[in-house]
Formats: structure tokens, C-alpha cells, sequence
């Protein structure tokens, strides 16, 4: 018989507490009594990482989920990967064309046809207000099989790039884009470590994200002036939030709520995993 959300919960914190007894010894109550408020219905996977990679708490981490525009992570860090290895610069200019035009989130869709703008324009709204037009064109720049190469070569298998934003024929044919919170997470450390990628790369991507304008989820119930490196993703089915809290611990923190019934619900859980994740883990 399948377990309940918090009886799993409780069992992977046990294992925590012998691992790392000073980050839980006072924190594993707080957090499982905010999941027993939950409804026994609610479709959650989240995992709560340390800057090294070290768990500190999880829930289906490994559970694949409908990315959103969290998948805009991997194509960001293809572009700097592109940037470093000097194929384009973030200073080269595009020229907006009218079929580059998505709607959904941005603003470029309403730009006049023939606009100059440069890649760093493109890269910035994409993550700032999630902008469609500028990630489709990215896609197209640097090509689709290129992006998901960059990510299979990482040994990423849940995380995948299938369409493009806005794509509603894709859609229709069961094409979607695909996460998981142990991957996201596993991207989001690559930015913490200069092994994984280089710390010109690192600090662009880390800029990039703490300039994310949807403040509804992770950051919502942290100090204002806390600095959040994050991208939020949000479908009818799916809201969730992957990023790194610069507490004086850093944490790496996603967190999926699907199936909800309203929007406000599903940030509220985000919200608060992240406020919990902070104060338990963070200060």
C-alpha cells in the first residue's frame, strides 16, 4: 500500500537526521506539520538540496513532471555555453521578424517587426518575465537537438526539450517539455560548482535568474532583501519554482504542485516549502 505524502516524508527524514542531525534536529517538526495541513490529494514532488549536493529533504524527486518555463534553465545555459565557446556574443543582434511572434508571457510579441535585439535582450526576458518570442527564437538559434545534446551529454534523462513555447500542434500530438526536481536541481548546482561549468558561465546564468520578475513562489515568504536565483514555470496543470536560496547556507530548493484546483493554492505550497526550507536550512 502506497504510503501517505507525510509518512514518506517523515521515513526520509529520519534518514536525514542521522546524516545531518544539526540542519534537522530542530527543523524536521516544522516542516511535516505544514505537509499533514495538506490535503491528502495534493499532487507535490519537491527536493531541498545544500550547496554541495547533500539532501536535506524530498519528496518524489525523481518524479517526472511537465516542466513550464523551468525548462528555460537548460536553454540558458546552452547559450552561454555557445557565448563561451565564442559562436555568437551576448552583444550580436537579431532582427524580430513577425513569425517569431508567440503569445503568452512577454512583452516582444509586441514588438515592431524588423526590432534590433541582442542575444543578452533575448536571454534576460526569457527568464526575467519568461518571454516566449525570445525563447523560440533561442530554439531556433541554437537549434533544438542542440539543447537537448547539451543536456544528454550531462547524462540528464527526465529533463527534455520537445517543443517549442506555444507549440499547440506539438501539444496536440503529445509533445511536452519534462523535469524532474533531483534534475533541475542538479542543473541549478552546476551554477555553484566551477567545476561543472565555468564561473563566468556560472555567474551570468546566476544574474540572469535573480532577476526573475514572478516573485509569487519561492521568494514569496522570504526576506525581501534575500537574494533568490530562480525560474518559475506555470501550466492549467502544473506551477512550480526551481532555484537557489542565498541564505547564509545556500540551498538548491524545486518544488511541482500539480492538479490543483486554483493557481493561488499551488503558490501557497511553494511558498511556504520555501519559507520552511530557509528557515530550517538556510539561516
Amino acid at each position: 500500500m502506497k504510503k501517505s505524502l507525510p509518512s514518506q516524508i517523515r521515513y526520509l527524514l529520519l534518514i536525514c537526521v542521522l546524516q545531518w542531525p544539526v540542519f534537522l534536529a530542530n527543523g524536521q517538526d516544522a516542516l511535516l506539520e505544514y505537509l499533514e495541513t495538506l490535503a491528502p490529494d495534493t499532487e507535490l514532488s519537491f527536493l531541498i538540496q545544500g550547496a554541495e549536493g547533500e539532501i536535506l529533504a524530498e519528496y518524489e524527486p525523481d518524479k517526472g513532471v511537465p516542466s513550464a518555463s523551468i525548462i528555460k534553465i537548460p536553454i540558458l545555459l546552452a547559450l552561454l555555453e555557445a557565448v563561451e565557446n565564442e559562436e555568437l556574443s551576448l552583444e550580436d543582434r537579431y532582427h524580430l521578424r513577425n513569425q517569431d511572434k508567440v503569445g503568452g508571457a512577454g512583452e516582444l510579441q509586441f514588438e515592431p517587426d524588423g526590432s534590433l535585439l541582442t542575444y543578452r535582450t533575448l536571454a534576460t526576458e526569457m527568464i526575467r518575465i519568461s518571454d516566449n518570442t525570445a525563447t523560440n527564437i533561442l530554439i531556433d538559434e541554437l537549434g533544438m537537438e542542440r539543447i537537448q545534446g547539451w543536456l544528454n551529454e550531462r547524462g540528464f534523462t527526465a529533463t527534455q526539450l520537445n517543443r517549442k513555447m506555444m507549440d499547440f500542434a506539438a501539444i496536440e500530438q503529445g509533445k511536452q517539455n519534462y523535469t524532474s526536481p533531483a534534475e533541475i536541481n542538479r542543473i541549478l548546482l552546476m551554477l555553484l560548482d566551477s567545476k561543472s561549468v565555468s564561473a563566468e558561465t556560472a555567474a551570468s546564468a546566476r544574474q540572469l535568474l535573480t532577476a526573475c520578475a514572478d516573485r509569487q513562489t519561492l521568494p514569496a515568504l522570504l526576506p525581501k532583501n534575500l537574494e533568490v536565483a530562480h525560474k518559475t514555470g506555470t501550466l492549467d496543470y502544473v506551477r512550480g519554482d526551481a532555484g537557489i536560496i542565498f541564505g547564509k547556507r545556500p540551498l538548491v530548493v524545486s518544488v511541482f504542485v500539480e492538479h490543483f484546483q486554483e493557481i493561488e493554492e499551488a503558490e501557497k505550497i511553494i511558498a511556504e516549502i520555501g519559507r520552511l526550507a530557509y528557515e530550517i536550512y538556510g539561516r
